[in-house]
């Protein structure tokens, strides 16, 4: 008996992407962190990723949520923790140069819209950028690598360029360097979790059964 083997290849399937990026930047020579998240879809042989992001930089970013100092008038400094400088939404392109078991590298690209704020409360006047009369709108280009050091958890490191395309009645020039190290937490992880808690559960659940048959 001779085995054929199909020659229609199969489709890659669309798959839902999440991810939570922190990065350090300079901005008027002064070190500030860069917080987002953002969600989207994962497509293509390699991969490729298409996503939107909503980012967030504090300069109040160095200040510790909780001061220990004696001379501080309150323990918990939720101004701190509380204000933020710019905010933008981005969309993000991720082309995978490299896409394997062990390796990803790819080149991001972002284009995106933001405005200035005061405090980090006002997420729903946030979305109408369009009636502010100071807005910007920053493209980036960097590159990432990650090493997946095992099925469960990676090793990520990124840089790239910030530059404002567009600034109006904005004070601080936000062009600047940013880079980040961190590392990842696959799907495979959260996959495996699901199906090691569902066997287990159904193991009990049998041995339940079993003990109260005798």
């Amino acid at each position: 008996m001779a085995v054929r083997k199909d020659t229609l290849k199969t489709r890659p399937k669309l798959t839902y992407t999440v991810n939570w990026d922190a990065r350090s930047s300079f901005v008027d020579k002064k070190l500030v962190n860069i917080w987002g998240v953002n969600t989207g879809i994962s497509f293509g042989k390699n991969r490729n990723e298409l996503t939107v992001g909503y980012y967030w930089l504090t300069f109040n970013s160095f200040l510790r949520l909780i001061d220990l100092r004696k001379s501080a008038s309150r323990l918990i400094n939720l101004g701190y923790y509380t204000k933020t400088d710019l905010y933008y939404f981005n969309l993000m392109y991720w082309p995978n140069i490299i896409e394997n078991h062990r390796w990803r590298f790819s080149i991001p690209v972002e284009l995106g819209i933001g405005a200035t704020q005061s405090t980090a409360n006002k997420l729903l006047n946030d979305l109408f950028i369009w009636r502010r009369k100071d807005f910007f709108m920053p493209a980036q280009i960097g590159l990432y690598a990650k090493w997946k050091a095992t099925r469960w958890v990676g090793l990520s490191v990124q840089g790239g360029y910030r530059y404002a395309i567009y600034q109006q009645n904005i004070p601080t020039n936000y062009n600047g360097a940013y880079y980040s190290v961190g590392f990842t937490l696959e799907s495979a992880l959260f996959l495996d979790t699901y199906h090691l808690t569902k066997d287990a559960l159904k193991k009990r659940k049998a041995r339940r059964g079993k003990v109260a048959v005798e």
